[in-house]
């Protein structure tokens, strides 16, 4: 009956809404949706535009050079990683799904930490360990009495297989949170009437249970193919020669703009078709299980089974997480003069600041698109919500370059118009400025904000859209007074994830930091690729920490839904 009414109600409403004319204030949200998308749209449209330029015979030197090893390298490096970040995200999203043993919400916990450690801190961390001078070589050369590197074999950390390793350890979270969603969802169901059949666990969980979580698995390694596509500071580190490495050399080192752009164009197309896959796994989800009561149809595991559980467990959590903490926290301790209070102080201002501007610009932009889209009045704002999407898989050398062109071109035309009638420089007014800076972090994290935020709006009835006006109040009074009180926490969650991404990005902020200014991210890149970790260990330690809260936030809510 309660059901009933509120269609009823709904129907009515509707009815009364079709029946009026749009309102100027309506109008206005449509022209500010598209003012946003156009701001969205700046950096592809710039990076096409400056392609569109002669290159001379430098790209033709580069398809016959390095341009073919630049793609192998790049695939070889997404698909290794996405495989190990697989095997790791979808066995122990299996485990702590579907078996009941002690301490299995703390395991599930500490898996995702490796969400807090950026891939390049832990490329500094391993390097120093594994590398031929350091402390794990020394000691066997000293256990085995080996004069020099000839004597043994030791794997090179700095290689296509030690980029793989890194980041199938540091990015498996994304598809352990997705894959285990989805093990909650109907694993349980689907092992209960596979029994029922007579049909073995093994057999299962290969003919039934991955097949029914293959789109949520898809998605997860979607978004590691992107981080490890998008990531500067790892492969930079390793020499190794990536689409996204190539980008920066040809812009800043050859200084060549347009084969840059054009680089960046099959960057870009890379980032296409794994979006692109990514939403057809997503429409190919049609149905939708409701789980089980997980009390009463989890299996107990043994004491044996569940020591063997944690010990397995543990080697991603070690390896992604606690080891570099540990090298971190010890070089920060143990060396001397690591610690210097004044400059550190000085950056974390600076990084602080630079993060909570673009927190807040990236969270009141994703508010004005979601209650854009509650209106239904256009297709514009959802134009608005795909190219929010899209910005985010933007590596981010190929961001900086599509949004420093424009505004130096801007800077240009001010100066040029002010000299020419009040014979006054204006210099640089946005290039090389916090502005450029922030812009580019907003609309690189701007889908990170609107997911957050549209998952709010989602749990607001649509009726408190139209009541207000039906009492007279404008639109402005439905945003401010009705929905802001209920997106509190969903703006805090979108806010607090945007805050820490901005503390952790390096190619953009490389790129675009104005003159004398130093975030945590780059302080840290400036000492470790110059193979100083000791003086880097701080402000690492800092970005760890500050990362880590996201993480355990996203497990509560995690927690509270299932």
């Amino acid at each position: 009956m309660k059901e009933d009414l509120v269609i009823q109600q709904n129907a009515i409403l509707n009815f009364v809404f079709k029946s009026t004319k749009v309102s100027d204030s309506e109008k206005g949200w449509q022209y500010l949706s598209l003012l946003i998308l156009v701001f969205l749209s700046v950096p592809i449209a710039s990076i096409v535009f400056i392609s569109l330029g002669q290159s001379g015979d430098l790209w033709k030197h580069l398809f016959d050079t390095v341009l073919p090893k630049y793609i192998l390298t790049t695939l070889s490096l997404m698909i290794g990683s996405v495989i190990g970040a697989t095997i790791i995200g979808v066995s122990t999203a299996w485990v702590t799904s579907v078996y009941d043993f002690k301490g299995k919400t703390l395991l599930s916990t500490l898996l995702t930490l490796p969400l807090a450690m950026p891939a390049y801190l832990m490329a500094y961390v391993w390097t120093d360990l594994l590398e031929y001078a350091g402390p794990l070589q020394n000691s066997l050369r000293s256990s085995f009495l080996w004069k020099s590197s000839q004597d043994y074999w030791f794997p090179e950390i700095r290689s296509l297989g030690g980029a793989i390793f890194l980041f199938s350890f540091v990015l498996y979270p994304y598809i352990f949170f997705l894959a285990r969603t989805a093990f909650l969802n109907h694993a349980l169901k689907t092992l209960r009437i596979g029994k029922m059949l007579g049909q073995s666990t093994s057999h299962v969980l290969m003919t039934a249970t991955i097949p029914l979580a293959r789109p949520a698995i898809i998605v997860g390694a979607s978004l590691v193919l992107m981080e490890v596509l998008a990531d500067y500071g790892t492969v930079s580190f390793f020499g190794i020669n990536t689409l996204s490495k190539g980008v920066f050399d040809l812009w800043l080192n050859m200084n060549d703009l347009a084969a840059a752009s054009q680089l960046s164009l099959i960057v870009l197309f890379f980032v296409f078709v794994l979006l692109g896959s990514e939403r057809w796994s997503r429409r190919t989800q049609r149905f939708s299980l409701k789980p089980l009561d997980n009390s009463s149809q989890k299996k107990e595991l043994s004491w044996q089974m569940t020591l063997l559980v944690w010990l397995s467990c543990a080697v991603p959590i070690t390896i992604g997480f606690v080891i570099p903490v540990i090298t971190l926290f010890s070089k920060s301790i143990l060396s001397k003069n690591t610690w210097e209070i004044q400059k550190l102080w000085v950056i974390v201002q600076q990084t602080v600041s630079l993060a909570l501007m673009a927190s807040c610009a990236a969270c009141l932009l994703a508010l004005l698109i979601g209650f854009g889209i509650r209106l239904q009045r256009g297709a514009s704002t959802k134009w608005v919500a795909q190219c929010g999407s899209i910005s985010y898989a933007f590596p981010g050398t190929i961001l900086a370059l599509g949004v420093l062109w424009p505004l130096s071109s801007i800077d240009h035309v001010i100066d040029h118009w002010m000299r020419e009638w009040f014979g006054i420089s204006t210099g640089l007014l946005f290039t090389g400025t916090a502005f450029a800076l922030v812009a580019a972090y907003v609309i690189r994290f701007l889908a990170v904000a609107y997911g957050s935020v549209d998952s709010g709006f989602q749990t607001i009835p649509g009726v408190m859209d139209k009541l207000p006006r039906l009492l007279g109040k404008k639109l402005r009074f439905t945003l401010v007074s009705i929905h802001l009180p209920l997106l509190k926490s969903s703006l805090m969650t979108a806010s607090l994830i945007v805050f820490v991404e901005v503390m952790k990005e390096l190619p953009a902020t490389l790129i675009l930091r104005p003159f004398g200014v130093e975030t945590l991210a780059t302080h840290v890149y400036q000492y470790a690729s110059s193979e100083q970790l000791a003086p880097a260990s701080p402000a690492a330690l800092l970005i760890v920490f500050v990362g880590v809260w996201p993480v355990l936030l996203i497990n509560h809510m995690f927690s509270k839904k299932f």
